[in-house]
């Protein structure tokens, strides 16, 4: 049982902020958007023995959120919420966002595997370890604007990667 627990606290700990964005944009009210992610946690609890491992967290709990929404609506009975087509529609496209995200996820990470050693290393420093473009230059002993010329290199590398690959995927 601690496993099954440890493994629902990691994939809901991963997802959380996915599931937040979700839920808030069928609502837009961050203290209801709270109220419905915890009622969402809940419901994903307790049906976590039904998930399958085979597809993506992310989606199946997005069915439970969009059902919990519609739940804490009809509680509320509020005059100005929109109609359930309207969520309908919006749900659908934050769900596409989200894949379109990964799939941006996934080619960046095949596009950095790519870069060569030294191009990881800047990458890795920058956006991994949260150092400034100053304190790489110091790291290194460069002075001026190498270091940022070296980023737009690889910027401009890795934005021509994911549009080759993302071309020959479709």
């Amino acid at each position: 049982m601690n496993k099954q627990h440890d493994k629902f606290a990691l994939l809901l700990g991963q997802n959380k902020s996915d599931l937040r964005q979700y839920i808030y944009s069928l609502c837009h009210n961050n203290t209801d958007t709270e109220d419905i992610l915890q009622e969402t946690s809940s419901a994903l609890w307790r049906k976590f023995d039904s998930y399958d491992p085979k597809q993506a967290f992310i989606y199946w709990a997005l069915r439970f959120a969009y059902f919990e929404v519609m739940k804490f609506r009809d509680r509320q009975k509020k005059s100005d919420r929109l109609c359930k087509t309207t969520l309908k529609v919006i749900a659908k496209e934050c769900e596409d966002k989200l894949c379109e995200n990964d799939d941006q996820k996934y080619f960046l990470k095949f596009c950095i595997n790519q870069l060569e050693m030294n191009e990881k290393e800047l990458v890795d420093m920058h956006y991994n370890q949260k150092l400034s473009i100053k304190s790489i230059n110091d790291h290194f002993g460069e002075k001026g604007k190498k270091i940022y010329r070296a980023f737009e290199r690889i910027r401009f590398k890795l934005f021509k990667c994911i549009q080759k690959n993302r071309q020959e995927e479709a």
